[in-house]
């Protein structure tokens, strides 16, 4: 910003600067010939308008920069936040309005950032001419320096009902944004039953609303943008005419009434400039508006241990004290997780064990009733239970890129990504961005995880390469293959409570077979929680418990409740059918 500032005042002085210097050639000229000094002042004029077109395009350069940074790491705050966030984001906004903010938002905040070093550039500008006009003339120095900001200040009275215009057309392009995106995302859905046409009628309204509303903006806006060319002409021509009258009476020079012609008209610019910038910041404020309504949005995980977090000091010394090795209670179910071992939870209602799930991994700090080792988890700083504990969902998130960066997704930069990383590192400073270079080691893990959740196929479908591209949120993949690749991810990572839900739901018998051996070869002695009604996983786990109505019903290996069911154990016997109700096995 500093440099940008400079660089444009410099330039924006020089310009006012040059008419001044015309005017002293012009006189000398007429007064005593072409002599030397002529060229002297010439050489001046050459050397200024060298200076002036350098800071110029240097100037702009670190604007557009200014931009960038701004815009981008305002995405990067609201990325940051809804991530942070989750399901409470939802709650409050639309996904429309939320994308409308990161990338709309944003772009007019950053545009303010960088229209700012040109404001002040005119102001500089402003002050030299009206020095020079104060020192040549006082009253018309006086009628600069009084006039202009005046008529700022009246042609600034429309930029509030402009601002409620923009206002009200933002409200209705993300009201639109939203319709697109759930038009789109349940588009399939949509043609099962036939309701494309009332969707598209819907889309076309709402349309039309953006479109009057975008009228309504254009309609003031066209105003502001012709009183910026009318007000300085009419200033300009008044000016004028009161220099000309001064130079017949002779109280001015012919030189110096160039001088004055050449920074009258000069001021256009600067008056121009301080109009855009009055039009942007309304945008700018209608912009960050909406961003700070998207950051009040209080997470809904970790609004409790900030005060531990603040107190404790440095995360990991408390990530060493490792709570996470001791056993997980639910408070609401009563369910013990013991340590080291792999305890499936299965649930004729397979919510209820999937809202079990996300309670131990804090998900909700309304719903999370869980202690780690007698402590209550919502203490815990929020960064450190998401470095011990993980969950996966039956429907997995996948982002596109190479499958290498989709399983290693703690380091998602590989040396193909090259100009990623410089432009990166362009905006956001070199020490922001911290690219890693994928060695034979570390492949060799993410291929071994990756064999482990039986992914040979997903390998095969992009040429047998970890640097094949996964496309957008893995479409490429089909339900089963997003699935081994979510649970490779989850393998790499290696926490010390993994939490998986319905981990093979999407995949065939034999498959599940092979991953379900396989999972507990790579988590012996690690903390595994599975909740699934798959046979085929329950055989593998220690430990199986069964919640029923809110409660453990009974808890015990597969085969061993499947032993106490035949032996008329009536608990075991609930157990045998929500398995074979689930698997669709005779009862």
């Amino acid at each position: 910003m500093t440099l940008a500032v400079v660089s444009r005042s410099i330039q924006e002085v020089i310009g006012a600067l040059t008419p001044v210097v015309l005017g002293i050639a012009l006189d000398a000229g007429m007064e005593s010939g072409a002599t030397s000094a002529i060229w002297i002042i010439a050489g001046w004029l050459a050397l200024l308008a060298l200076i002036q077109s350098l800071t110029m395009a240097y100037g702009h350069g670190v604007e557009v920069l200014l931009w960038l940074r701004t815009a981008m790491r305002s995405i990067n705050q609201v990325h940051g936040h809804v991530t942070r966030s989750g399901p409470a984001i939802l709650r409050r906004r639309s996904t429309g309005e939320v994308v409308a903010t990161t990338m709309s938002d944003s772009e007019h905040v950053g545009n303010l950032v960088e229209v700012t070093p040109r404001l002040i550039g005119s102001v500089m500008a402003f002050g030299t001419v009206a020095v020079i006009l104060l020192m040549q003339h006082t009253a018309l120095g006086l009628v600069v320096l009084i006039g202009v900001p005046v008529i700022t200040a009246a042609a600034a009275l429309l930029i509030r009902p402009l601002q409620s215009r923009q206002q009200a057309q933002r409200d209705e392009q993300g009201k639109l944004t939203s319709l697109g995106t759930d038009t789109v995302a349940g588009l399939r859905v949509l043609r099962g039953i036939g309701g494309e046409a009332q969707f598209a009628s819907r889309y076309a309204e709402q349309s039309q609303r953006v479109r009057l509303a975008g009228n309504e903006v254009a309609r003031l806006q066209s105003w502001i943008d012709g009183l910026q060319i009318l007000i300085p002409g009419v200033f300009t021509a008044f000016v004028m005419w009161q220099g000309a009258l001064l130079t017949m009476d002779g109280n001015l020079t012919i030189g110096q009434f160039t001088a004055l012609f050449g920074l009258t008209i000069y001021l256009v610019r600067p008056l121009q400039i301080v109009m855009m910038v009055i039009t942007q910041f309304g945008r700018a404020r209608v912009g960050a508006r909406k961003i700070f309504n998207v950051l009040r949005i209080t997470p809904i995980s970790g609004t409790l241990d900030e005060r531990i977090a603040a107190e404790s000091g440095d995360v990991s010394e408390a990530a060493d004290q490792s709570p996470f090795d001791g056993p997980l209670v639910d408070g609401r179910t009563g369910v013990r997780i013991e340590p080291g071992i792999m305890t499936a939870i299965v649930s004729s209602t397979p919510e209820d064990s999937a809202a079990l799930a996300e309670r131990l991994a804090r998900i909700d700090d309304e719903q999370a009733d869980v202690t780690v080792s007698g402590i209550d988890i919502r203490t815990l700083p929020i960064s450190v239970v998401r470095e011990n504990i993980m969950l996966t969902r039956a429907t997995p998130e996948l982002f596109g890129g190479q499958l290498r960066a989709v399983i290693d997704a703690r380091r998602p930069y590989d040396v193909a990504d090259r100009p990623l990383v410089e432009a990166r590192a362009t905006i956001y400073g070199p020490s922001a961005v911290k690219p890693f270079h994928p060695d034979e080691e570390r492949d060799e893990q993410l291929l071994d995880a990756l064999s482990a959740t039986d992914g040979h196929d997903v390998l095969a479908s992009l040429d047998n390469s970890l640097s094949g591209e996964v496309t957008e949120k893995a479409r490429s993949l089909s339900g089963g293959q997003r699935q081994r690749v979510a649970l490779a991810r989850s393998l790499v990572d290696t926490p010390r409570i993994l939490i998986l839900v319905e981990p093979t739901s999407a995949v065939d018998s034999h498959t599940e077979d092979r991953i379900a051996e396989r999972l507990r070869e790579r988590r012996a002695g690690r903390t595994t929680v599975l909740t699934t009604g798959s046979p085929l996983m329950l055989d593998r786990a220690d430990e199986v418990v069964l919640v029923e109505g809110g409660q453990e019903v009974v808890r015990g290996s597969h085969s061993d409740l499947l032993a106490r069911a035949r032996g008329g154990d009536r608990a075991a016997q609930r157990y045998e059918w929500v398995i074979t109700r689930q698997t669709g096995a005779a009862e």
